[in-house]
């Protein structure tokens, strides 16, 4: 009103902050109103994941419906949810574990084809083909065929109905498979997984019971895998158990060589040095005897040795010669000579003794009788 009596001109902007308030007021409400829709939205979601967290504790058959429940809510709210796959897997495998497993691996026809077989060999191929086994598989496919056509002759004994024969071999084949080829359980164990199969097919409660078996009829099968299966459980997990044998050896690599080990000395440990390879030059060899024994007759080696020099072996000439002045066989051989004659004899008897004793001169003048 104050505005109003100022005059026309201030109406335009009255208006104008009419409307702005109004404009605002209403944008304050709906962020409100959806500010709300959101609380509840994120509560809601929160609600539904602990309803699956709690669901995802299911153990057994009976539970197995409320953890599909709850798996169905949390896939309408959100389907990206992170528990959502966990206990999609836990569904899956809950599911294949407490079904019956009436006419599932042996169908009824199949059952009342067996059951009008006449011959061996006949059981054996359709049971073979209901399990999935071929020969060409090895040893252990023979040892599950043979496992299987026993059980199916226990039930023909019990003249079992077609559904609680079928239901019986698949027991059989879920339990071999499950406690020998996969899981390696224990026998205790074992006993465990058996009882619980057989037990899910006492009753007829569905959908989580089907009952095949009588209270007779079940213990009539306890007994028979008691003294079965369970007797020569040993045996049918050693098939399956595979050993690998792993040899090792050490290789000792040093940079220096080993210093060997101090042993005693001992008599027997000494040698002929004689026979020593590396002082076999030390001593006269049997042609260096010869030669000694060549020269044996007043022969005296002089202190120098022999050398292939001729001073050497002049000396050894000389010592040759007799005593007492006379003069040598060569000497008088050639008389008259003059003393060119003598020297050319002298260098005659070097050069034949040089090639005479070749490398043995040296030896000789080293030798302790030299």
């Amino acid at each position: 009103k104050p505005c109003e009596r100022a005059g026309p001109l201030l109406r335009p902007a009255l208006a104008l902050a009419r409307a702005l308030a109004r404009t605002c007021s209403r944008f304050s409400t709906s962020g409100a109103m959806a500010g709300g829709v959101a609380e509840d939205a994120a509560e809601h979601r929160e609600g539904v994941r602990r309803q699956l967290k709690e669901a995802m504790v299911a153990r057994d058959a009976q539970d197995v419906e409320s953890l599909r429940t709850a798996l169905e809510a949390a896939c309408e709210v959100d389907p990206t949810m992170e528990d959502v796959k966990p206990a999609r897997g836990l569904l899956q495998r809950m599911e294949a574990e407490t079904r019956p497993l009436t006419f599932t691996d042996v169908s009824a026809f199949d059952t009342e084809t067996l059951q009008a077989a006449t011959t061996r060999e006949e059981v054996a191929n359709i049971l073979m083909k209901c399990m999935k086994l071929s020969l060409d598989s090895g040893f252990q496919a023979e040892i599950l065929a043979e496992f299987h056509y026993h059980n199916f002759m226990f039930c023909q004994r019990q003249k079992f109905r077609a559904e609680t024969t079928s239901t019986f071999l698949s027991i059989m084949n879920v339990l071999h498979t499950r406690a020998i080829v996969k899981e390696k359980l224990a026998k205790p164990r074992a006993h465990v997984l058996f009882e619980e199969l057989l037990r899910r097919h006492c009753r007829t409660l569905p959908p989580y019971s089907f009952g095949a078996f009588t209270e007779a009829e079940a213990l009539m099968a306890r007994e028979f895998a008691g003294t079965g299966f369970f007797r020569h459980y040993d045996m049918y997990a050693f098939a399956y158990t595979g050993r690998e044998d792993l040899r090792l050896s050490t290789i000792e690599e040093r940079v220096a060589l080993k210093v060997p080990k101090v042993v005693a000395l001992h008599k027997a440990f000494e040698v002929d040095p004689r026979e020593v390879p590396e002082l076999k030059e030390l001593f006269l060899t049997s042609e260096d005897e010869a030669l000694m024994s060549d020269f044996a007759g007043g022969l005296h080696l002089p202190s120098g040795g022999l050398s292939r020099g001729g001073g050497s072996l002049s000396s050894l000439h000389s010592a040759t010669a007799p005593r007492g002045g006379a003069t040598s066989g060569l000497a008088r051989g050639v008389p008259g000579k003059d003393d060119g004659q003598k020297a050319a004899i002298e260098a005659a008897i070097d050069e034949a003794l040089t090639a005479k004793l070749g490398g043995h001169m040296a030896r000789l003048a080293k030798h302790p009788l030299a």
